[in-house]
């Protein structure tokens, strides 16, 4: 009872001495903490003083409760605040839960209290507002956060969206956390601490972060917290930009591939959650010399960083330039060995007959990627014809059948692109291959070149390319200033073979020849310079050192082809002997001209004969200059004929030099056309060639003699000396 009553005496100093100030106690003793701080308040909310108590050195009652109404359950009650001042209150109680480590901000700003929690232990109110704006709110309310506090700050700024994964960097670096939230993988493994390390205490949080160094980040982007296309490669992209850019550009977005992929042991606690080792030989049995940037070989995508020699001999086929993927030969996936697929070798039925070492054929590689699954066809091509010049696989096997062993399989030729092929196509005989590419397509026509091929090609008369035709470059049929008289469109040589490649051409000049008996003449005996125009060894005319009289470029003898091959080159002996006879002899070079197979001018040119062969050696000469030669009768007989008696020239060569003409139509000693000539005096048989003597000069001079014939005092047997 004492008890009860001294409680109630105390309740009652206390209120009556508490009334008239609210917040200001005026009583003696130790009254309750709510009371000190709050005053009457805390008589009848003494739950609210409480949970307010923590708070109340920078709030009181009458900073959210700021209207006095007088009257209403005591001399100054207050209305509870709008949401102008307390825009997001706490429970009933004025309790604050874990948010109350913000502080008396908590009280007004609840909602934003509890999205900060996640913050609480890097950053306060104070460190984005760090102003104090007295009697705005309350005794120290505070500033909005300028540009150089929170760059860029969420759009509701306490409450950031998924990149709040960063931590509390992400409420003054939003754009940044989005940016970074945006790599997907890279938030579960990388923190801002992992590049961001050193503190720096007291800078616009407890513990702001230094920029990192090149040990930390070797290559950053321009832009670091905001990648290109090569953020695919995910967190490894923020500190190996340059490797990460090299991969992209070379692979693109290559998601069967990661860094893991290679660099697949972690190194705990090294930049990052989980660093990672250089690869084992078993992992990366090739790498290229920079292994992040192969060259040329990246078409063969990112088996290149792996295999990069591989790559590198594809590469060198074109292989990839034709459709051709590693994933042609090495089709089925055997998963998880060194990367989420890898491959398996090729059976038989997709790779036939590969090269010995399968990535790297030899020679026969000319012919790209089909040497690779088709090595024995393609050796065969190579050691026959070598290297394609105008001709490749698809020149004859041109049409597509996707999806068979790759992208773009073949099928065989029809008839119309390859019209009579070799018997086993790719590896015609060596004869037919003298003809090159054409003997794929044309292989009869190529045989019936053969005996020519040596100096005669096929380029030589199909000269001009019809582009696309049948093969990168096809040829038309030659016109008459290339091919005037052609063998045949068999190419065969037939009857003209001893002409050989001249005949392809000139055929009708061939014909002439033979029919006039000198097929055993060749072109080249005349035509023996090569000029090159119109094939590798075209040839010259022939000069008169060679052809001294020719029968004409018909290359017929007409009537003269009696005396056949001589006729071509001696046609003016030929229409000589042919009009005039000598003797009975009939009409052949060979009666006198030897064969003499040693002799200049062709194979079996003939030997000269003297004239004493057949007319004996008592037969002399009248001062001869060519006396004891082969030809000492021939100062004055012609013979091959002559329109003069006794074959005696119708031009003879005068001691006193220089040609005089002769007339010998008749045997009378003096008469025109005689020994000695009437009207024209010195022009006579007996006359041209005398200077000196007594009668009958050249000059026409000379005293009278007897006009009976000359022979018949001064015989030819005498070398028409006088008869004794």
């Amino acid at each position: 009872m004492i008890r009860v009553r001294s409680l109630t005496i105390a309740g009652i100093a206390w209120l009556a001495t508490s009334c008239g100030d609210p917040g200001a106690p005026q009583y003696s003793g130790s009254p309750p903490p709510v009371a000190t701080a709050f005053g009457t308040c805390a008589f009848c909310h003494a739950d609210e003083a409480n949970g307010v108590l923590p708070v109340a050195n920078v709030l009181a009652c009458t900073t959210c409760h700021a209207d006095a109404r007088p009257g209403v359950a005591g001399p100054g009650h207050r209305a509870i605040p709008s949401t102008v001042l307390v825009p997001s209150f706490p429970p009933a109680g004025h309790r604050l839960r874990a948010e109350a480590v913000f502080g008396a901000c908590a009280f007004c700003h609840n909602a934003t209290g509890g999205a900060m929690l996640a913050f609480a232990d890097t950053v306060r109110c104070e460190t984005c507002h760090p102003t104090a704006i007295t009697a705005a709110f309350g005794p120290r309310h505070r500033s909005l956060p300028n540009t150089s506090i929170v760059p860029q700050a969420a759009a509701d700024p306490h409450a950031p969206g998924a990149e709040r994964a960063w931590g509390s960097c992400s409420l003054c670096h939003n754009e940044v956390a989005r940016q970074m939230q945006a790599l997907g993988p890279v938030a579960r493994e990388l923190a801002c601490s992992t590049c961001h390390r050193e503190q720096t205490p007291g800078q616009f949080g407890r513990g702001h972060f230094t920029l990192p160094g090149d040990e930390v980040v070797p290559e950053p982007a321009t832009h670091p917290h905001a990648l290109g296309d090569e953020r695919a490669w995910g967190s490894c992209s923020l500190c190996h930009n340059q490797v990460a850019r090299d991969l992209q550009e070379a692979f693109g977005s290559q998601f069967e591939l990661s860094c893991s992929t290679c660099h697949s042991e972690q190194t705990p606690g090294r930049f990052g959650p989980g660093h990672y080792t250089l690869p084992p030989a078993t992992v990366v049995p090739n790498p290229p010399s920079e292994p992040h940037r192969p060259d040329a070989e990246r078409t063969w995508g990112t088996c290149a960083l792996c295999h990069n020699k591989v790559a590198q001999q594809m590469h060198a086929l074109g292989g990839a330039a034709e459709g051709l993927a590693c994933s042609t030969c090495h089709r089925e996936q055997i998963p998880g060995q060194f990367g989420p697929g890898h491959f398996d070798l090729p059976r038989p039925d997709l790779v036939p007959v590969p090269a010995a070492d399968p990535h790297a054929p030899g020679p026969e590689r000319v012919w790209g990627a089909c040497a690779l699954c088709h090595n024995e066809q393609t050796r065969a091509l190579e050691s026959v014809l070598g290297p394609p010049s105008d001709v490749r696989c698809d020149t004859c096997h041109a049409d597509a059948l996707p999806g068979m062993f790759a992208p773009g399989h073949r099928r065989r030729p029809s008839s119309a692109l390859v019209p009579n092929p070799p018997a086993d196509p790719h590896r015609p005989s060596a004869a037919v291959a003298r003809s090159g590419s054409c003997a794929y397509c044309h292989a009869q026509l190529a045989t019936n070149l053969a005996p020519v091929t040596a100096e005669l090609s096929c380029t030589v008369c199909h000269r001009e390319v019809t582009a696309g035709v049948y093969g990168p470059g096809h040829r038309r049929m030659p016109d008459a200033t290339l091919v005037p008289a052609f063998v045949g469109a068999d190419h065969a040589l037939g009857i003209w073979q001893p002409f050989g490649t001249c005949a392809y051409c000139h055929r009708d000049l061939s014909e002439r020849v033979a029919a006039s008996n000198a097929a055993e003449l060749g072109c080249v005996v005349c035509h023996d310079q090569r000029l090159g125009d119109f094939g590798p060894a075209h040839r010259s005319l022939p000069t008169a050192e060679l052809v001294p009289s020719f029968v004409g470029v018909a290359h017929d003898s007409g009537a003269r082809r009696v005396f056949g091959t001589c006729t071509f080159c001696h046609s003016s002996t030929a229409d000589r002997a042919w009009q005039f006879t000598h003797g009975t002899l009939v009409i052949e070079c060979e009666k006198c001209h030897m064969a003499n197979t040693g002799a200049r001018y062709g194979e079996g040119h003939q030997s000269i004969v003297a004239c004493v062969e057949c007319h004996g050696s008592e037969r002399k000469t009248h001062h001869d200059p060519a006396s004891g030669t082969d030809s000492e009768c021939a100062n004055c007989h012609q013979p091959h004929g002559s329109p003069n008696l006794f074959l005696i020239r119708d031009r003879i060569v005068s001691p006193a030099g220089g040609e005089r003409p002769l007339r010998l139509e008749n045997l009378r000693g003096q008469d025109d056309a005689g020994f000695t000539s009437v009207s024209e005096p010195g022009s006579g048989l007996c006359e041209v060639c005398h200077t000196a003597t007594r009668f009958f000069r050249s000059d026409g001079g000379g005293e009278p003699h007897f006009t009976f014939p000359c022979f018949t005092c001064h015989p030819h047997a005498l070398g028409f000396s006088v008869r004794p």
